[in-house]
C-alpha cells in the first residue's frame, strides 16, 4: 500500500503533465465558445490558482522521515488537492464531451427506470375500456411484483407474446427487450409493444369459457365469475384521423408511420342513452360514424354476445375447462368484443410480464401517440374538450371481493 508521500509525489506529478493543458483550456473560455462566459473563467482561474498554492504547501510541508511522521495539515491539503485536481478535469473537458456524458448518463439512467422502476405507457387501443381509455397515459409500476405475488384482477403490463424475438444474437435480444429502438443499420430492431389486460386466473386454476343462453361466461374452479369490470356497453365503428404529415416523404426522407396522417378504423365503447356530443368516453361526431350500408344505422357490437373468433374461426369465448400451468397465467382484456387475449394465444408468460398499471397520469381523447400534435391542430379545443381532466391522477378498481372469494379453490 502505497504511504501518503508516495500518493502526493503521484499526484504532484499528475498535475504537471496536465498543468499547460488547464491552463490553455481556461484562457480559452475568454473567446467565444458554447458555454464560455467571464464568470466561468473566473471560476476556472480560481481552481487553478489553488491548486498552484496547495502543490507549493505540499512541497514545503512534505517530510522524509519514517512513514507516519506526516502532519494532519499535510494530509488535509493532499485530500484537498486531489479534489481540485478532479474539479479542474472535469471543468476542462471539451464541451461536446461533457454533452456526449451527459447525453449517455441520462439516456443509462431512462433505461434503467424504464426498465427496473416504472413506465409510462401510451394507450393505443380500447381493449380494456371502459377502465383504460384510447388516449390514457398510465404509470406502471415495475417493483410490484419483486415484493407481491402477480393476483387475480391485477391489471399487468407485459410484452406483446406473439412478438418474433430475434434470438440469433444475444445482443440484439437484450436490445429488444431493454431499449427497443430500431436500427437497421446495426442490425437492431423494434422491441415489443407493451399490452395491459386483466390477470383472470393464476397457477392452478382451472378456466373455462361457457356460452350461456347466447351470452358468454367465464367459470373459474368450476364457479361462475361475477366481473363488474366488463365492459358492458356496446362498441360503436368510427373512422378517425391521426398523424401529422399528408405525405410519405419528405425529399428522400421516409415519414416513419406514427408521423403520417391516416385514418384509421376503430371500435369505440358507445352509451346509446346519450347523444354523440355528451358521450362519457369518447367525444364523437356525426362525419365519424361508419353506418351500416343497408340500414344507415351506425354500426354496433354488441357485449357478451360471441363473435370475437380464434385463429381456427372457433368462437373464441368457448374454451377449457383448462388449467393454467406453474409460471403461466389466464389474462383478458375488460373489453372482450375488442382485445386479443388468452383466448386466442392462451396462457401468459409470467417473464412477459414486466409491471402492475397503477394509476392514469393525464388523458387525451386522440388517437395521436405524442400530444403536441393536438395541441399545434386543435390549440383551443386541446384544452376545453381533447384533454380528460377528470381522469387526471384517478387510479384503477381491482378486482372484487366477490371474485377473489368465488375463484379461491376449495
Amino acid at each position: 500500500m502505497k504511504t501518503l508521500q508516495e500518493k502526493i509525489l503521484a499526484l504532484q506529478a499528475l498535475y504537471r503533465t496536465r498543468r499547460l493543458y488547464f491552463k490553455q483550456s481556461i484562457d480559452s473560455m475568454q473567446g467565444i465558445t458554447p458555454w464560455g462566459t467571464r464568470r466561468l473563467r473566473g471560476r476556472g482561474l480560481a481552481l487553478l490558482g489553488e491548486a498552484e498554492q496547495l502543490m507549493q504547501e505540499l512541497e514545503q510541508g512534505m517530510v522524509t522521515t519514517a512513514e507516519g511522521s506526516v502532519t494532519v495539515p499535510l494530509r488535509k491539503r493532499y485530500h484537498r488537492f486531489k479534489k481540485v485536481y478532479a474539479l479542474l478535469h472535469e471543468f476542462t473537458k471539451p464541451w461536446w464531451r461533457q454533452w456526449a456524458e451527459a447525453i449517455g448518463i441520462a439516456l443509462l439512467l431512462a433505461v434503467v427506470l424504464r426498465n427496473f422502476i416504472f413506465g409510462l405507457y401510451h394507450v393505443p387501443t380500447g381493449s380494456a375500456e371502459p377502465t383504460i381509455l384510447v388516449g390514457d397515459r398510465i404509470w406502471g409500476n415495475k417493483l410490484a411484483y419483486y415484493y407481491d405475488s402477480i393476483n387475480r384482477g391485477d391489471l399487468v403490463i407485459f410484452d406483446d407474446p406473439l412478438f418474433p424475438v430475434d434470438k440469433s444474437h444475444k445482443v440484439r435480444q437484450l436490445w429488444q427487450r431493454y431499449i427497443g429502438i430500431p436500427v437497421p443499420a446495426l442490425g437492431l430492431g423494434a422491441g415489443p409493444t407493451n399490452w395491459v389486460k386483466r390477470v383472470i386466473a393464476v397457477p392452478g386454476d382451472t378456466i373455462e369459457g361457457r356460452l350461456e343462453q347466447g351470452k358468454t361466461t367465464v367459470y373459474l374452479n368450476g364457479k361462475k365469475l361475477e366481473e363488474p369490470y366488463v365492459n358492458p356497453y356496446p362498441l360503436i365503428h368510427v373512422r378517425k384521423e391521426r398523424g401529422f404529415f399528408p405525405v410519405q416523404n419528405i425529399g428522400p426522407l421516409l415519414i416513419p408511420d406514427f408521423l403520417r396522417q391516416e385514418k384509421c378504423h376503430r371500435r369505440y365503447t358507445y352509451d346509446p342513452a346519450v347523444s354523440l356530443e355528451q358521450q362519457p368516453f369518447y367525444k364523437l361526431k356525426p362525419e365519424e360514424i361508419i353506418a351500416n350500408p343497408l340500414t344507415g344505422q351506425p354500426i354496433l357490437d354488441h357485449p357478451f354476445t360471441p363473435t370475437l373468433r380464434d385463429s381456427y374461426g372457433a368462437i373464441a369465448d368457448q374454451f377449457g375447462p383448462i388449467i393454467v400451468p406453474e409460471g403461466k397465467y389466464w389474462v383478458m382484456g375488460d373489453s372482450r368484443k375488442n382485445s386479443a387475449d388468452s383466448r386466442i394465444w392462451l396462457f401468459l408468460d409470467k417473464s412477459l410480464i414486466h409491471g402492475r398499471a397503477s394509476f392514469i397520469i393525464y388523458s387525451l381523447d386522440s388517437e395521436e401517440a405524442f400530444w403536441a400534435f393536438d395541441l399545434i391542430k386543435h390549440p383551443l379545443e386541446f384544452w376545453t374538450k381533447i384533454v380528460r381532466w377528470g381522469r387526471t391522477f384517478s387510479g384503477f378498481k381491482s378486482a372484487t371481493v366477490e371474485q377473489q372469494i368465488i375463484g379461491k379453490q376449495p
